[in-house]
């Protein structure tokens, strides 16, 4: 109810108008203006409870503890003419200083153009890299480490069964997924095989809205003798963790908690913590400490930006050896960054 309560604060928020483009990046003080955020979330929307819910949490929480007023929007049409002219509506019409980007691939050539045209807005990229454009302002998470770590609990899972991992697309993002999981299982055992499948081929985005393809691909790579599935995937990851729960076999989640979606066959979640980064970047650009061009934040185990989840749901089946293993990777990992 909460949740419910605070999505229709923010969609009347969406509402109004705020003017016409004004002002320096960093929002004046003390005109008894409110500055004004925007989100633009990639078009698979709300719902997916991956990363679109994860970074739309963090405007609601950068809403309750700041005075701003905060847009959401979601591509009704995935072209990039159809993301501009949004983005452009969310400047000029609503009057927004700060424009976060919640899709990267998509979306980081369109802010790209964005920022040259609108010198006097901040825009921000979600876990990618932009060029260096003084306006424009580049993050990235450690997905790699996180998903090394999660690799490592798959092998020490798996058993006799096998292991594989699923991406939504075959993106360079997912690669990074892909990459870390794999080299995790091999720091158990170099000997080990991992499948690795992807839902749709670039530039088919469709890999990350199709539950049912993921559920299909699940079932049947847990048919042919998989145990454990990483699957990074947005929205297509719903259904494979319905595969995992039919099939009785392990998953891992991605971006957001999923532990819940099927307690005790999802071994844990590797957070991608967007809401932070969206608080983050908010609260930057409120300190007028925000900064584009070359300079790229990066959101990983030393400031909370990437984790494992507490496993709550399978604290019987996972060992206590293999869980404080787990943790003193993730901990070297933290002391590396710091």
């Amino acid at each position: 109810m909460v949740r419910q309560m605070v999505m229709l604060a923010a969609v009347l928020l969406c509402l109004l108008s705020c003017g016409q483009e004004a002002g320096p990046p960093v929002p004046e003080t003390g005109t008894g203006k409110r500055p004004v955020i925007g989100l633009v979330l990639s078009p698979n929307g709300l719902g997916d409870m991956s990363y679109n819910d994860m970074q739309y949490d963090g405007l609601i929480e950068a809403y309750r503890r700041h005075d701003i007023e905060v847009r959401f929007r979601v591509p009704q049409i995935d072209t990039p003419a159809a993301i501009t002219a949004l983005c452009t509506d969310l400047i000029r019409t609503e009057g927004c200083t700060l424009l976060m980007a919640g899709e990267g691939v998509r979306m980081t050539p369109i802010f790209e153009k964005l920022a040259l045209q609108h010198p006097r807005v901040m825009f921000a990229l979600l876990g990618y890299q932009g060029k260096p454009i003084p306006n424009l302002v580049s993050s990235r998470f450690a997905q790699y480490e996180g998903s090394f770590v999660t690799g490592v609990l798959a092998a020490r899972m798996a058993g006799q069964g096998g292991i594989a991992f699923i991406g939504g697309v075959n993106i360079p993002a997912i690669a990074e997924f892909s990459g870390g999981f794999v080299d995790g299982v091999h720091h158990v055992d170099p000997r080990a095989g991992v499948l690795v499948r992807h839902i749709s081929l670039f530039p088919d985005f469709s890999g990350f809205d199709n539950p049912q393809a993921g559920y299909r691909l699940a079932r049947d790579l847990y048919g042919a003798g998989v145990s454990v599935i990483y699957a990074a995937a947005g929205a297509s990851g719903n259904g494979i963790i319905q595969a995992a729960r039919e099939s009785g076999r392990f998953v891992i989640g991605v971006d957001s908690n999923q532990d819940h979606m099927a307690p005790g066959n999802v071994l844990t979640s590797m957070m991608k913590r967007l809401d932070i980064a969206v608080v983050t970047i908010v609260e930057r650009f409120l300190q007028g400490t925000l900064k584009g061009g070359a300079e790229v934040i990066s959101f990983d185990y030393s400031n909370g930006g990437v984790s494992t989840t507490d496993m709550a749901f399978v604290r019987e089946q996972v060992s206590t050896p293999v869980m404080a293993e787990v943790r003193a990777i993730e901990a070297a990992f933290a002391v590396r960054r710091r």
